[in-house]
């Protein structure tokens, strides 16, 4: 008779994986599927920071960026190889946020998570330290700090750790069907292998509600809106190991971060799509990003000096705001119409609260769970 596992989990992204983790280390069997290998669509398309999230505290999102906060406060130390503290700076432009309001998001910032060992913000001459990177137009600017992180190997050590407490891990084997039954789920992989589970979780990040309707056949109310997020990489803009938060007329922002040694990462862009496959950044969003860096920095560049680009799909929660006001927060969807098959879809979520995300699942399952009020514990465990 062919295993029964406790959780299957579909997507290996990062939210599938930290779940993998978290379950697998209380003891419950997990079967983790993901139709391409883990971590390679949204999980590694990001900016790549483990950041409280700075402008979300504009759309009085104080609940989430107190919790991003805490998360950065953990994840760099639980994976303090593959995260490192980056100083970002805020160049002052009149006309747009003052300076009142920048102080005050950083005060906000630096304090809503606690006691931290990232260092705080503080106001910058820029005239003097670092005028051979930015234009003389820009006199002002505030520091801040946030944490860069390697996003793909992130997925990875989650996934390792989970493998080695017993997880089973499959890539590049879709999820085709998934049977509601008496007694549990009937899932159904695409070379035919049926796989038996109590719990079904959809991690599937921007193709949720495709596996809702055609893997799990149920019709899902919930709405979600599919924003594009570019990237370009080009040489290096400057040698100074710091970031920049640019601010746009238009009141979003674009990071510029060093990458690699060599080059530095541009983005992001926020357009509204329709499907997830296959994402591509389009002109307009490069000439955005060119026109961001040539009203910042001396170093003026041209679509010639783009050596790369990447664009990830972002599965937001829909709200019917303009993108980049919509929410990063998460919501779990919990379908319990038979007792015995509980299913949980997860919207919405960011890289930073992956970890917290992975806990919350844990509590929202419990009364359906084998094994009752387990301790949290991967806040303490080292990746």
């Amino acid at each position: 008779m062919s295993k029964k596992y406790d959780l299957f989990i579909i997507g290996g992204g990062i939210n599938g994986a930290g779940i993998a983790r978290d379950a697998s280390g209380r003891g419950l069997s997990v079967y983790l599927a993901d139709k391409g290998k883990v971590g390679s669509a949204t999980s590694s398309w990001s900016s790549k920071l483990i950041h409280g999230g700075l402008r979300y505290l504009e759309n009085y999102e104080f609940k989430l960026v107190r919790e991003s906060l805490k998360e950065r406060e953990v994840i760099t130390n639980i994976a303090s190889e593959i995260t490192n503290p980056l100083p970002f700076i805020i160049p002052y432009k009149k006309k747009l946020r003052s300076k009142l309001l920048i102080k005050f998001g950083l005060f906000l910032y630096d304090n809503l998570g606690g006691k931290t060992k990232i260092p705080k913000s503080s106001k910058v001459n820029l005239m003097t330290d670092y005028s051979n990177i930015l234009q003389p137009k820009f006199s002002t600017g505030f520091k801040y700090y946030d944490v860069q992180v390697d996003d793909k190997k992130l997925v990875e050590m989650n996934i390792d750790d989970a493998k080695n407490m017993g997880a089973k891990i499959v890539e590049n084997k879709k999820v085709i069907n998934a049977k509601n039954e008496s007694n549990g789920w009937s899932i159904t992989l695409e070379n035919n292998e049926i796989v038996k589970a109590s719990i079904l979780i959809n991690a599937a990040g921007p193709w949720i509600n495709e596996t809702v309707n055609n893997v799990i056949n149920i019709n899902t109310k919930k709405s979600i809106r599919l924003v594009r997020g570019s990237h370009i990489i080009t040489r290096k803009l400057y040698n100074e190991e710091i970031a920049f938060t640019l601010q746009n007329n238009d009141n979003r922002i674009v990071f510029v971060i060093p990458h690699n040694k060599e080059y530095s990462l541009i983005g992001t862009t926020e357009v509204d799509v329709e499907k997830p496959d296959n994402p591509k950044i389009s002109e307009e969003e490069k000439f955005y990003l060119i026109d961001t860096i040539n009203d910042h920095f001396i170093k003026q560049i041209s679509t010639s000096d783009i050596i790369s680009t990447y664009s990830g799909i972002r599965p937001l929660i829909e709200d019917f705001k303009e993108a980049s006001k919509v929410t990063r927060d998460y919501i779990f969807d919990l379908n319990i119409q038979n007792m015995n098959a509980p299913l949980l879809n997860i919207y919405g979520g960011k890289l930073t609260t992956y970890r917290k995300l992975s806990e919350k699942v844990i509590e929202e399952l419990e009364p359906y769970l084998p094994i009752k009020k387990t301790k949290n514990w991967t806040h303490l465990k080292k990746l």
